[in-house]
């Protein structure tokens, strides 16, 4: 019997464990070559982080779909920029996205341009314990609009015009090229038959008109197509968006444009503009071809708008000061 005045209190649950980080991997990752890597280095993980490899952005859904109902609340992407691109796209469509606890990279695709700019270790092993066990950081992403509706998420740059004819030409051809080499192989593919825009920015309510534009890039990160420093100075944590447009010129002045683009820092070139804004709508005649993080888009987005802080990424320190 219970002492008079007692309360009786139902003893609490036991906690149930974490679900381990799932680790969803790419099958083609790295041009198909890297899955063995990537098997030895989540098992010297031991039980701390579980291992998908996906054969298809359906596969990969229902992957996301099931872990996430069985208590997954760190994930980590094992290939590219586009494997990123899929895992936080799913995770946002789910509706899931402001309840994940971390999102991690381990940079095994050809590309790794975000990789670049969170300054993540090259080795897979220390990349994979980073994205694994690493507190994260709140990261910016791209907000891609089309008709007052956000289609998608991008997490590094989104290219329209000359890029995104480039990207076109690069997904009839070998994917496994190396970045910067594979870009230039595509420019000359599509340099034959540039495309102008007239184009019309909104940044954060300035309206500014450029004609003859070959190129739009609009960027969370700095670089692209495998280093290509697309957006010199973007930075994911900075609470903004970078835009540089191409106008149009001579063969040789576009072709100078490429080579300052492999070299080096080429906003100073006089056919090239940059600007910063948090929220850009774009309007060209005629409509551009874009893609979002190298994924070619089948409409021309209208509005792009930073998301500050929206994903829990694990980035090192020092680039997110």
């Amino acid at each position: 019997m219970r002492p008079h005045g007692c309360v009786s209190v139902p003893r609490p649950l036991p906690l149930m464990p974490a679900a381990p980080p799932l680790i969803l991997a790419n099958a083609n990752a790295g041009g198909g070559t890297a899955l063995a890597d990537l098997r030895a280095a989540t098992e010297a993980l031991a039980d701390r982080a579980l291992l998908r490899i996906t054969h298809s952005p359906h596969e990969a859904k229902a992957a996301l779909r099931t872990h996430w109902a069985d208590g997954t609340r760190r994930f980590v992407a094992a290939g590219g920029d586009g494997t990123l691109h899929l895992l936080v796209n799913t995770l946002h469509n789910m509706g899931v996205l402001p309840q994940v606890d971390a999102v991690g990279l381990a940079p095994v695709g050809t590309g790794n341009d975000l990789a670049r700019s969170l300054a993540l270790p090259e080795s897979l092993p220390e990349a994979l314990r980073l994205a694994c066990t690493a507190p994260p950081c709140p990261m910016d992403v791209l907000a891609i609009q089309n008709r007052g509706v956000t289609e998608r998420l991008a997490l590094n740059v989104c290219v329209g015009g000359f890029g995104g004819y480039i990207d076109k030409a690069l997904s009839r051809g070998p994917k496994s090229l190396l970045g910067p080499l594979a870009y230039v192989m595509g420019a000359a593919q599509v340099l034959p038959k540039l495309r102008r825009y007239d184009l019309t920015l909104t940044l954060d309510g300035t309206t500014v008109s450029r004609p003859d534009v070959l190129n739009v890039v609009v960027a969370n990160a700095a670089t692209a197509a495998g280093g290509m420093e697309v957006a010199p100075g973007a930075d994911p944590f900075d609470g903004q968006l970078n835009v540089v447009t191409v106008r149009a010129g001579s063969p040789s002045q576009i072709t100078s444009v490429v080579q300052q683009v492999l070299t080096g820092c080429y906003t100073n070139h006089p056919l090239v503009t940059a600007y910063t804004a948090q929220s850009i709508q774009v309007e060209t005649d005629p409509p551009l071809v874009c893609n979002a993080d190298g994924e070619l888009l089948s409409y021309a987005p209208d509005t792009f708008v930073v998301k500050p802080g929206l994903v829990p990424m694990v980035a090192l320190p020092s680039t997110t000061t």
